[in-house]
């Protein structure tokens, strides 16, 4: 008697009902695999070891707001705090290297970033990884503008074009005033982080838009003022606020528009940590939040989500291996006397059980197989889409630490079941099967 023949009989005599059993197990396992790859990935570059910072300074406020903000583009900024503090933190003796980020308005739905030149050189997105031009050059000046490579692409705009910024942190957020057209001088290589999302240029560019912006409503209001009381607003003033415009702005701007709104903060070393986050929260308009802490702090909030998302996906699994019970003991019927001729023959009980184990720990098998490529599959192929979404970079495995848990798991939770209808088929009565059909 072979053994193997048989078993591949038993499968044939039911393929269709063998197949949609390995689905619903490759069904369970896929979404299993996945969420518990997105939390590894999301865990690895979400973590401190992928910044090339340790320390993100802020306006008061929440701390993960700010560093959520900050790194990954993601809601709006908490606020801003006076260039003199942010001055005052850059040349502390503990601060290594520093670059200061005023945000504020948009490109597109796309956010603006001021800075300063030190984000070509001295910046590092990644820990030992700086950033590259993929086209043109870092900005030497005021009102011109690099574009990340998200924003290149998605809005279609490349070195030499103009672009028009807008107020506010969203495209349609009422009461935006267009700023006029400023030139692209460079477009940045792809990082795979929210880097590629950014708008940047000069902080006194960022400053100078928003200055204008209260110039001409304050101007606006004198106007309205003025009408009101049946006089002309003066053709000098008009002119002045022309020539302004003209001359890119070229003139003190006061205190109150003079702030930023994040400093990323590498220090000469690890001890300086917990001192230099206490002397900033204590002794400025400003505070400290470390974004290991924050981050790792964020996955412990949605930790329960995940239970549930990953007791869902569980649930799937335990459905497949029903459905192998359900299916095996709707077949035993008709092989009854298959297995009652197989044992008229010579075939041991405990080889009728092992044939219907092992028939259902390959159906397990295979759609456990099947679900792990099809996660890796699938999540390759939402890849990008992921990254954008996620501000971070993505780098998926053929293999995980799980993996083997898990298909071991799903094979041991097959073989359980099958216990049931295996040892239904163990007490088949030979006599009674072998019986002529009437």
């Amino acid at each position: 008697m072979n053994t193997f023949k048989l078993l591949l009989r038993f499968l044939q005599q039911r393929s269709v009902a063998t197949a949609l059993t390995m689905v619903s197990v490759a069904v369970g396992v896929a979404l299993t695999a996945a969420i518990l790859t997105l939390r590894v990935e999301a865990e690895r570059s979400f973590s401190q070891k992928d910044t090339g910072f340790e320390i993100i300074v802020g306006a008061k406020g929440s701390p993960l707001q700010l560093v959520l903000n900050t790194l990954y583009h993601v809601g709006a900024p908490v606020g801003n705090f006076p260039l003199a503090d942010c001055e005052r933190i850059q040349a502390d003796k503990r601060v290594k290297s520093s670059l200061p980020m005023v945000f504020g308005d948009n490109v597109g739905g796309f956010k603006v970033i001021g800075t300063t030149a030190d984000f070509f050189t001295k910046f590092e997105y990644r820990k030992g990884l700086q950033i590259g031009m993929a086209d043109g050059k870092p900005f030497t000046g005021d009102f011109e503008a690099v574009l990340g490579a998200e924003v290149a692409q998605n809005l279609r705009l490349k070195t030499g074009d103009s672009i028009t910024v807008r107020h506010g942190l969203e495209t349609n957020e009422q009461g935006a005033h267009d700023h006029g057209k400023m030139p692209i001088v460079g477009t940045l290589a792809a990082t795979g982080t929210a880097v590629d999302k950014g708008v940047y240029m000069t902080m006194r560019t960022v400053w100078d838009t928003h200055y204008d912006e209260y110039e001409e409503a304050r101007e606006a209001a004198e106007q309205a003022l003025a009408t009101a009381n049946g006089e002309k607003k003066s053709e000098a003033k008009s002119e002045h606020s022309e020539e302004h415009k003209e001359e890119h702005h070229e003139h003190p701007i006061p205190p109150e528009f003079t702030t930023v709104t994040a400093l990323a903060v590498k220090l000469k070393s690890p001890v300086f940590y917990d001192s230099f986050t206490r002397s900033v929260n204590d002794g400025t308009s400003a505070q400290a939040a470390m974004p290991i802490r924050e981050i790792m702090g964020l996955f412990q909030i949605v930790g329960n989500v995940n239970g549930i998302l990953l007791g869902i996906s569980y649930l799937v699994i335990i459905v497949g291996a029903i459905s192998i019970v359900v299916a095996m003991y709707t077949s035993l019927n008709e092989r009854r006397r298959e297995i009652a001729i197989l044992r008229s023959l010579g075939a041991h009980r405990r080889s009728i059980v092992g044939l219907m184990l092992a028939e259902a720990v390959i159906i397990g098998f295979v759609g456990s197989v099947a679900g792990l490529v099809l996660s890796r599959i699938g999540l390759n192929l939402a890849k990008s889409a992921l990254q954008q979404q996620l501000g971070a970079k993505l780098d998926f495995a053929l293999w995980y630490s799980f993996d083997a848990p898990l298909l071991a798991g799903v094979l041991a939770l097959t073989a359980l079941v099958a216990l049931l209808p295996a040892l239904n088929a163990y007490s088949t009565d030979v006599a009674e099967n072998l019986a002529p059909i009437t």
